[in-house]
């Protein structure tokens, strides 16, 4: 293709007559109180690439659904429906990622008998067809449990302790109940060390409970603290709500009881996953940017070239989420214990809320605490996830470079200045902090800083939030998503009281389908533009880029080797461009 050409030195009639006709078909709707796309193209879906590979993945979810329904271990109100070659055929054609995720995971109902587990073999045997995966003979140590906060679905949340809350009232005597530490450990002397680090749930706090027909679903709002060791962080202090009157702290000497607290941690963790780090802070933050971007930049814009690759499938397949899966009585409010309202609440005030510019990533660690590998050495997704952003950072850097030689050359490209003003905007983009002066681009490092945030986002924050769900959340008991029990009280609880606390069956299959399904198609690899770049400015620093990833795959896999608990999930190699699944 020709050199792309920036809009002061490109004044032909048929570059704002192609602008004016994109705003025609690509328009906003502000559905859950977040700006969505109301209009896009059928060529904006995945290719036939993403087809194929979801042909080939989700055939397994169709047999295991249909070897569940014969073997007559449960019955269900639903059925799997039959394979329609031309059905299929079809929906594929049109590019139907709704139809195509009905006949992969249809709703089997409620089971008529043997609803509810009365025993863990009641929920390994979900897995009919497939493959149990790892974490089905780990999940009940406190150490798999830890990795969900540092390398886990949701590894954003963990935040350093700097002193013990009132609300949180942990002791020394809390902290000695972790097995192994020295008699003589003591928290103050912990917390001043910057060893201690919490995620607290208090977003969570005065969520409504949801409904099944077995009975109430719950939501919890609890607090868990750690204390950072050389081999990783160790759960020493569970409350299960904000408010310590009445309320007990558990700890691992606590037996059944402790690990039913941890459920309430995991439950609300969870579902801030989904709702919160997974659609609202990836899927629908990339949707306004692609939004503004097809609606303001020239296809002849050089940023419109790059981000074309990295917005490859994001507006079909966040249609599937809002159109399907987040509706009533679908898999958002099937799966998670929270009403559906309160759910869509959360989701609108914390997309809106969330800083595009306070959560580049050296500046999120830095904030949390979590930047130093001295005071918390086991890490994976911070020391693996900034040598993706450092060699993003320098591509983008490289890029602008390549285009725009002045500050000044930034500051009049109308084009780009009328993208970062709906990207911002309140009424359209609604994406808080957009560059360093909100709104606008003020010169070459905030448009490479706010590139480098964009192409993050698409591509290696949404693949670490999504690709673990398969190995870690697809087995029920590992990472539920809904409680049935209320928080637990006193202690002496039993292992039955733990099972009561699950999902019954119908949930356990209905999350190992949509968490299967939405983990399994690796599509487009980052750094790849195709022939976009081939013969242009940007063309040599591309190559660079694709090197450096070469060497972040390198460094990461000698790591993984090293690792007792390898984590792939920001490998350059698995890492698509855009968020497509």
């Amino acid at each position: 293709m020709s050199e792309y050409r920036l809009p002061q030195h490109d004044d032909s009639p048929e570059r704002a007559e192609t602008i004016k006709s994109a705003r025609s078909v690509y328009k906003y709707r502000m559905d859950y109180g977040v700006p969505v796309a109301d209009g896009f193209r059928m060529e904006d879906g995945p290719g036939r690439e993403w087809q194929t590979k979801v042909l080939f993945h989700q055939e397994m979810l169709h047999l295991n659904m249909r070897s569940l329904v014969r073997s007559g271990r449960w019955t269900f109100a639903g059925d799997t429906p039959q394979l329609k070659p031309l059905t299929l055929v079809k929906l594929l054609q049109e590019r139907d990622a709704g139809g195509i995720f009905r006949y992969f995971v249809p709703k089997l109902g409620v089971a008529t008998e043997n609803a509810r587990a009365t025993s863990l073999e009641d929920f390994r045997a979900v897995f009919a067809k497939a493959p149990l995966p790892a974490v089905a003979d780990t999940f009940q140590s406190d150490e798999t449990f830890a990795e969900n906060f540092v390398a886990g679905p949701d590894p954003t949340r963990l935040k350093r302790l700097d002193a013990v809350p009132n609300k949180f009232p942990i002791t020394t005597e809390h902290l000695r109940s972790v097995p192994g530490l020295p008699p003589s450990i003591d928290l103050p002397t912990e917390i001043k060390a910057g060893h201690v680090f919490w995620v607290d749930h208090v977003a969570m706090d005065g969520m409504s409970n949801g409904s099944h027909p077995l009975g109430s679903k719950y939501m919890y709002s609890p607090m868990v603290a750690f204390l950072a060791r050389p081999q990783g962080i160790m759960p020493f202090a569970i409350q299960c709500g904000q408010d310590p009157a009445g309320r007990q702290i558990y700890t691992p000497t606590d037996g059944w009881s402790w690990k039913m607290a941890r459920n309430c941690v995991l439950v609300a963790q969870n579902t801030y996953h989904e709702v919160v780090t997974h659609l609202g802070c990836a899927h629908l933050l990339s949707e306004p940017i692609l939004l503004a971007t097809v609606r303001n930049l020239s296809a002849r814009h050089p940023v419109a070239a790059l981000l074309q690759c990295h917005f490859e499938g994001t507006f079909s397949i966040n249609r599937l989420a809002i159109d399907l899966l987040i509706q009533p009585g679908e898999a958002v409010d099937l799966l998670i214990g929270s009403a559906l309202p309160s759910t869509y609440k959360l989701l609108a005030e914390k997309r809106k809320n969330y800083s595009f510019r306070g959560n580049y990533l050296p500046d999120r660690f830095a904030r949390h605490g979590t930047d130093s590998p001295s005071t918390l050495a086991w890490y994976p997704y911070r020391d693996d996830g900034l040598l993706v952003w450092n060699a993003i950072a320098r591509w983008a850097a490289d890029f602008v470079g390549a285009y725009y030689r002045t500050d000044e050359d930034v500051r009049v490209d109308h084009e780009l200045q009328a993208w970062a003003a709906e990207i911002a905007s309140p009424d359209w983009g609604q994406v808080s902090d957009f560059g360093a002066t909100p709104g606008t681009i003020q010169d070459r490092q905030d448009l490479a800083e706010v590139l480098t945030m964009v192409m993050w986002t698409a591509g290696p924050q949404h693949a670490a939030v999504n690709f673990p769900q398969g190995p870690c959340m697809s087995f029920l008991p590992a990472n539920p998503l809904a409680g049935f029990a209320p928080e637990p009280t006193g202690a002496e609880h039993t292992q039955q009281d733990w099972l009561a606390q699950f999902p019954p069956i119908d949930l356990a299959i209905q999350q190992f389908n949509v968490l299967t399904f939405l983990s399994s198609v690796n599509y487009t690899r980052l750094g790849e533009y195709g022939s976009n770049f081939s013969g242009t400015a940007a063309e040599a620093a591309n190559r660079r880029f694709r090197a450096a990833l070469a060497n972040v795959e390198e460094t990461i896999a000698n790591a993984n080797a090293a690792r007792a608990f390898p984590y792939p999930y920001l490998l350059p190699s698995q890492l698509p461009n855009s968020t497509n699944i």
